[in-house]
């Protein structure tokens, strides 16, 4: 699971969409940068300008631009609309804010169930299910193993021991309670607590996509700080081109893909350096919600999948997989792709695609 906190924290966790004008291609950062310190700009030429909407939200950039010519008298309200999607979704599910309905949840776990928003109900169950197709090592319920390692207060720490099996024992997403119906969640232990961050900005995005079909959009792209959604394609081309950075050359390229219809997203981690007096240890922001260990990372993980916020779950827990567990995985669902990048000596990477990922051009 990863930890992903307010704008000025969140920024290198996963990558940015850069839109040039009149351009269909777009960029994503290297998750070592923090978004605004490089952007590529990758032209197709011949585009017509889109209708844009660009704004802050679930502590990231989130950019909408509708390619769709004859929406012009009716842009401006449709990507408003979308927005508003985005931003409800901040409202609910932000572990942050103490008035959310995740907050609810959280703070009435191991006594009661919260009634909440029907969209906390429907995030709840996809989590769980992605939970239990990747054996844990996703799992919302990770929230108390973040704050352990110091990652909610920008003061990373190494836990002892003792301490990491304590936290463990609260970490199951089997103690989940949902029912639609009445629309109650609850958390059966005593101090466990939910994160959402690493599927809830996918389905903000799956949300605004939604918005823009409801009022007859075909064309656009929604990027919400790396959890890309490409709807349609453009004007006379075939999909929309997505550079992935390389991850260790950010002037450079790993290699681009084409999609239509589809949700891309990246996960990279970022090394803290933590030094006291038994240890001098580097570790990420990425944590394996099963045995409560950092990530030994390959340099990052691309999903390619129908959702996004499918693609955003599973960006992150197959980079905590391993390249090897990552690839069976991946291999095994329906209508997922991913391309893994691992190091290959100093400077230079190997790109294992698996599953059903397009083909990359270079």
């Amino acid at each position: 699971m990863v930890m992903k906190k307010q704008f000025n924290r969140r920024d290198f966790l996963k990558y940015s969409l850069s839109f040039a004008a009149g351009g269909a291609t777009v960029a994503i950062l290297n998750p070592y940068l923090k978004i605004g310190d490089r952007i590529v700009h990758l032209l197709n030429p011949g585009l017509e300008k889109p209708f844009k909407k660009a704004f802050l939200s679930m502590g990231t950039y989130v950019d909408i631009a509708i390619y769709d010519q004859n929406l012009k008298n009716d842009a401006a309200h449709i990507l408003a609309k979308a927005e508003e999607e985005i931003l409800a979704i901040d409202r609910l599910m932000s572990s942050f804010s103490k008035s959310s309905d995740l907050a609810k949840i959280n703070l009435a776990s191991g006594n009661d169930h919260a009634i909440v928003d029907g969209r906390l109900c429907e995030v709840f169950q996809g989590a769980k299910e992605i939970s239990q197709a990747t054996g844990g090592v996703f799992d919302p319920t990770i929230l108390p193993l973040l704050k352990l390692y110091g990652l909610r207060d920008n003061h990373p720490v190494m836990p002892d021991r003792k301490a990491l099996e304590t936290t463990l024992a609260l970490i199951d997403y089997r103690q989940i309670s949902i029912d639609r119906d009445t629309r109650r969640i609850g958390l059966t232990k005593r101090g466990a607590a939910a994160d959402l961050g690493a599927i809830a900005k996918g389905y903000a995005v799956d949300r605004a996509v939604a918005a823009l079909r409801e009022h007859g959009v075909e064309k656009a792209v929604v990027n919400a700080g790396g959890e890309i959604y490409a709807l349609g394609t453009p004007k006379n081309q075939e999909g929309w081109e997505i550079g992935i950075q390389h991850p260790t050359q950010p002037q450079k390229l790993a290699g681009r893909i084409v999609v239509a219809d589809k949700a891309v997203s990246t996960s990279g981690n970022y090394e803290w350096r933590v030094q006291n007096q038994d240890t001098d240890k580097k570790f990420g922001h990425l944590i394996d919600a099963s045995t409560g260990e950092m990530a030994e990372p390959m340099l990052s993980a691309t999903i390619v999948a129908n959702s996004t916020m499918m693609a955003d779950a599973l960006s992150t827990a197959v980079f905590l997989m391993g390249h090897k567990g990552a690839e069976k995985f991946i291999a095994s669902q329906k209508d997922v792709g991913g391309a893994l990048i691992l190091p290959r000596g100093k400077a230079d990477i190997d790109v294992i695609q698996t599953g059903a990922f397009p083909r990359i051009l270079t």
